[in-house]
């Protein structure tokens, strides 16, 4: 077996046997891993602060035939945070998901690592969590290569004033072609305005951002309707993220 180091975050966990763990990390140099963490469920194991969800580390792994295995691990930063809070968990479980169902195993992208963990860091601290979330899924959207048309009507290119979103089709369209896509999301100017904010904001302006109620909603009804065509199944984070909104 091939002895490796990489960094990573851990963005899925599920147990093996009585005191076993497999965790999915998201690596900067190696993609999309999983590996199993012998022992790492068990008070004193050295495994068990660094195979948590949400942890950021570094991790010495053997490769195997089917999974890889854990040998030694180290926190960088645990984001307890995001564990601790329900509110956090639940946005950033939702992140760890919708990255984890994106890409495919061992396909290295030092932007998405980078986005990952700007997504984190601002939910931890404090950031507008729902505003994280409509970052987090435009930046990734256009990482993926399927970035939204926002600026011209994907049907004859031209500027439109009264434009409808068409998931199908990729952005806009406006209103002489709206026969391409009669499912289309009518959305405000302001809410397109957001999006491109959004696309264009650094992590560190998530904080000052504050879309209306009205924009907020079309927001997340555009930005789900986006990702959800193009995933091959439901987000199990959904109902989580709908039982917290239930309590607020």
């Amino acid at each position: 077996m091939a002895l490796y180091k990489t960094e990573g975050i851990v963005v899925r966990t599920r147990n093996l046997g009585e005191a076993d763990r497999i965790i999915t990390l998201y690596t900067r140099d190696r993609g999309k891993v999983e590996g199993v963490a012998r022992g790492s469920r068990r008070a004193r194991s050295r495994l068990m602060g660094a195979t948590q969800l949400f942890t950021y580390g570094n991790y010495l792994m053997y490769s195997g035939r089917s999974l890889d295995t854990i040998s030694q691990a180290e926190i960088q930063e645990s984001f307890a945070g995001l564990r601790n809070d329900l509110i956090k968990m639940a946005h950033a479980s939702y992140i760890a998901e919708l990255l984890d169902l994106s890409v495919e195993p061992e396909e290295p992208s030092e932007d998405l690592f980078a986005l990952l963990y700007e997504s984190f860091t601002a939910l931890d601290q404090d950031k507008p969590p729902e505003i994280v979330l409509r970052w987090f899924e435009l930046h990734l959207m256009v990482l993926l290569g399927y970035q939204p048309e926002l600026r011209h009507c994907v049907g004859c290119g031209s500027v439109a004033s009264e434009a409808r979103f068409s998931v199908r089709e990729g952005g806009l369209l406006c209103p002489r072609c709206l026969s391409k896509d009669p499912t289309a999301i009518a959305v405000r100017p302001s809410t397109i305005q957001w999006m491109k904010q959004l696309m264009l904001a650094p992590a560190q302006r998530l904080g000052v951002m504050r879309p209306s109620l009205d924009d907020s909603q079309a927001l997340e009804t555009v930005g789900r309707a986006y990702i959800d065509y193009r995933l091959a199944r439901p987000l199990k984070s959904l109902d989580f993220l709908a039982s917290i909104k239930d309590l607020a």
